[in-house]
């Protein structure tokens, strides 16, 4: 669909103004509110969730809007109205932020302002009531039972460290404390079948219910379960047709809240997840370049492997948060684990031909701990003119991830190595000539390499232990009503954060190989004679690996410095210039190791080649002198291995960004009217991207030098009646490359130029009537343009989903009629490109369901 149709798409939507629903809350939110001392806005005020929704965040002591940084935030209404049910779903909803729905569980790719991260450590970090998730396999989570989720973009370095360059994502449960009952929350929806015929599949459902308990006033607790079956939509040619992308998920979480006296709170939290998911749709493409693999027997346009492919993960997340004030300060500590145990099997051509397979498992346990003391405000303080606030604190992460990452050749693998290590030896054999004793006719001699890897597999099995250390001190002081100008506010903080890596490495190969030299002779009348055996055909073991231990730390000091001017005394109301750096953890390629043994492996067997060969080409008279030490040279060469500094080919370094932003929060026309802007300059250095490594067995992370992004971002939230509310975000960014000759000739890829999402809701409230009130909610999302590759040769334009939905209201339950991507607009999600053939994976088609939630 051009964009044309989609401004006219939002025009319509704007212009009919129907908009998000006004916030209709519980008797549990309202408690909630007074508990905090916030009184509600009327109803025609824009709801502000950080006053309807109490979340403990130790490391600021206001609320986001008040403080100089672009942020967004979705309360649990909301992600019930758009269907955000899982961390993907807020992609192109918040602006400049895009996740891609691809793939598996195992990775979130988060992409911010154009910095993200598809391998290795996050670009933007996620937390999870305070405690931090400490691996991408665990972004990815059932939102089931959430409260409320926050995106803060820009470096959020000074305070949260590794892993948020580009950003934070916080989410809360709600606090037992504030909300007592039972919620139970149903979704169903089917999708219709696609033109294409990989496309048209089963349903998917999910179930969730929780229950919130205050058993005294020192002690609550929350206990949440869920579950979902999704019966796949994709079909794989491959394999007799069948549905490859099915996923069941389950999983509890728990939550403790204890208040032993009025100073001290403890926040206990703790979840398990199991997940088993299909394969991975990505319809074939077609050649790009000259392949260096066979043909394949899939066709273009289909999805069609032929090694079953999934996914599956328990994963255990926990934390703990202490706080404890006292009348000057407040003292929080907030300790985290993580246990992951998962097992991906991938068929790493994509294609019919059997060319090698990765199954690969990740065992990682991660401990996290940190303790944050900050000044407390007092009612006396609140009235001075002049304020110092500070926070200082302190952080240690331990990681210890193990990895198993075996590849495996298969038949039509073999072949191609078979052929490619023949290929290379008769390129390389010189024709030899001669003459007869009278020097008249010539004879010609060919030489006919034949070597062969036996057997129908040929694996690469390796393990890998990547412990990771991290610790930082950081600082924050912030002075307001500066130089006595009221409501100017000052805020600088720095961190220093060092981190060690290790990689401990035992990877290995053996297999059999049979090898012969035939010549062919051509004589002077042109006869051929076939088969001459000039070396016999031997059997050789072959075995080799690489075992061995790496290191590598660095330090990281990140800055941060703001001014903020408020025009209320809520600051409500405020500008705001903002310089910040952030960084992005390096790391080792683990799977790049595959590719080290791919050369080790045909020099080895070069090796035998030569061993065996030189002493024949020694003894055959025919063949000249010169000729003789040619190809003795050669073989020799080829079979000798080379040093290999494994640490310079794993080991990519780490992404810095720095952030100069000006930007602005306001409340107008009563607060009937939120408008957040903001504008941006980043940049970027060390730019980390994933790619395809050299020889196509595994994704691997590189440095690709500098980049710059520079864009802007707008936020509109509006009550317009007791019954119409609106909202609209835009963000535009431009990242380009900025390596030296190639300056600002390629874009960044996975950033969207532009990402654009508009809704509405019309509430009616119905008297005389079952019903309390009846709504109609439509809401539109997109991004786009999106380049695929560093080249920018292949793209998805400008492209999003437009959704409608029918609510009914009865007390605390809510019935949703929904239709999401009403236009069915078939976009790609995700591409990439592998052994010079292309892959793509689509959205789903139009897809009708009913939502339900109940609070009794």
């Amino acid at each position: 669909m051009n964009r044309i149709v989609h401004l006219i798409i939002l025009g319509v939507m704007l212009a009919t103004a129907t908009a998000q629903a006004a916030v209709r809350e519980t008797a549990r939110t309202k408690t909630a509110i007074e508990d905090e001392g916030s009184t509600a806005a009327d109803s025609l005020r824009t709801t502000d969730i950080e006053e309807i929704v109490v979340a403990a965040t130790p490391k600021e002591g206001q609320r986001m809007r008040q403080q100089a940084l672009a942020s967004s935030s979705l309360a649990q209404h909301e992600m019930f109205s758009r269907g955000v049910l899982g961390i993907k779903d807020i992609s192109s909803q918040i602006p400049n932020v895009f996740i891609p729905n691809y793939g598996s569980h195992l990775t979130t790719a988060v992409f911010v302002r154009g910095v993200g991260s598809r391998t290795g450590t996050p670009a933007v970090a996620l937390y999870l009531d305070g405690a931090p998730q400490l691996t991408p396999a665990s972004y990815d989570f059932n939102l089931a039972g959430i409260d409320r989720i926050d995106v803060l973009r820009g470096p959020q370095g000074t305070l949260y460290g590794r892993g948020s360059m580009g950003g934070v994502i916080r989410v809360f449960t709600k606090n037992p404390f504030h909300y007592q009952g039972t919620e139970i929350d149903f979704d169903a929806s089917h999708a219709a079948r696609s033109l294409s015929p990989s496309e048209g599949g089963r349903g998917r459902g999910r179930l969730a219910l929780t229950h919130y308990h205050r058993v005294s006033d020192r002690f609550a607790f929350s206990a949440h379960l869920f579950g979902e079956m999704d019966g796949g939509f994709f079909r794989n040619a491959g394999r007799g047709n069948e549905l490859i992308d099915d996923q069941k998920d389950a999983g509890v979480r728990m939550r403790f809240v204890v208040k032993p006296s009025s100073t001290l709170d403890l926040n206990i939290t703790a979840s398990h997840e199991w997940l088993k998911q299909g394969g991975y749709p990505y319809e074939y493409k077609g050649a790009v370049g000259t392949p260096t693999t066979p043909e394949p027997r899939t066709r273009v346009g289909e999805i069609a492997y032929d090694n079953r492919s999934g996914y599956r993960r328990n994963l255990t997340n926990a934390g703990i948060t202490v706080d404890k004030r006292w009348q000057r300060v407040e003292l929080s500590s907030v300790s985290g684990f993580q246990h992951l145990h998962d097992k991906m099997n991938l068929d790493q051509d994509f294609t019919t031909t059997n060319l090698y397979t990765l199954t690969q498992r990740q065992n990682d346990n991660s401990l996290s701990e940190e303790l944050i003391l900050k000044s407390r405000l007092s009612a006396e303080r609140e009235k001075e003119n002049w304020r110092y606030d500070w926070l200082t604190g302190a952080s240690l992460f331990q990681s210890w991830m193990d990895t198993q990452g075996p590849v495996t050749f298969h038949a039509d693998g073999l072949a191609w190595l078979n052929d490619l290590v023949n290929r290379q030896g008769n390129v390389h054999l010189p024709t030899i000539t001669s003459h007869d004793a009278a020097g008249n006719e010539e004879y010609t001699m060919n030489f006919v390499f034949d070597n062969l890897i036996a057997g129908q597999e040929l694996g690469f099995p390796g393990t890998y232990k990547t412990p990771t250390t991290n610790a930082a001190l950081f600082h924050q002081s912030t002075l307001t009503n500066l130089l006595g100008v009221e409501g100017l506010t000052l805020t600088a903080g720095l961190r220093a954060e060092l981190e060690h890596f290790n990689l401990d490495y035992n990877t290995s190969y053996t297999f059999t190989q049979r090898y012969g030299l035939g010549g062919r002779l051509t004589y002077p009348d042109g006869r051929v004679r076939d088969g001459m055996a000039l070396v016999p055909t031997m059997d050789y073991e072959v075995r080799d690996g690489l075992n061995g231990s790496l290191s590598k730390n660095y330090l990281q000091l990140l800055p941060k410095f703001s001014l903020l001017y408020s025009f209320n005394e809520r600051k409500s109301s405020n500008v705001y210039a903002t310089v910040s750096r952030g960084h992005r953890s390096g790391g080792y390629n683990i799977q790049m190791f595959n590719d080290l043994l791919q050369t080790r492996m045909q020099t080895a067997i070069m090796k035998n080649v030569a061993n065996a060969t030189v002493p024949v080409v020694d003894a055959v008279t025919m063949i000249p002198a010169d000729v003789k030490q040619t190809v003795r040279e050669m073989l020799i060469g080829m079979g000798t291995q080379k040093p290999m500094d494994v640490q310079a080919q794993t080991w990519y370094e780490p992404e810095t960004a720095w952030n100069y932003e000006l930007g602005t929060h306001l409340t107008l026309w009563d607060a009937r009217l939120q408008a957040d802007a903001a504008l941006f300059w980043m940049e970027t250095r060390n730019q980390q991207l994933s790619l395809m490594s050299a020889g196509g067995l595994g994704r691997v992370t590189v440095n690709s030098g500098k980049s710059r992004s520079i864009g802007g971002e707008v936020s509109l939230r509006a009550q317009l009646t007791d019954g119409l509310s609106a909202y609209a975000s835009y963000g535009y960014t431009h990242a380009k490359f900025r390596n030296e000759g190639d300056e600002g000739k390629t874009f960044v890829p996975f950033v969207p130029r532009h990402t654009l999402a508009a809704g509405a809701t019309q509430r009616w409230t119905l008297r005389h009537s079952w019903l309390d009130a009846v709504s109609l909610h439509a809401d539109y999302h997109a991004a786009g343009r999106i380049y695929w590759t560093v080249g920018n040769t292949a793209w998805q334009n400008f492209a999003g989903d437009l959704n409608l939905s029918l609510g009914l209201h009865k007390k605390d339950t809510e019935l949703l009629f929904y239709a999401h991507n009403i236009l069915s607009e078939r976009y790609q999600t995700f591409y990439f490109e592998t052994m010079q053939r292309a892959f793509a994976q689509y959205s789903r088609p139009t897809e009708i369901g009913v939502r339900l939630h109940c609070a009794f």
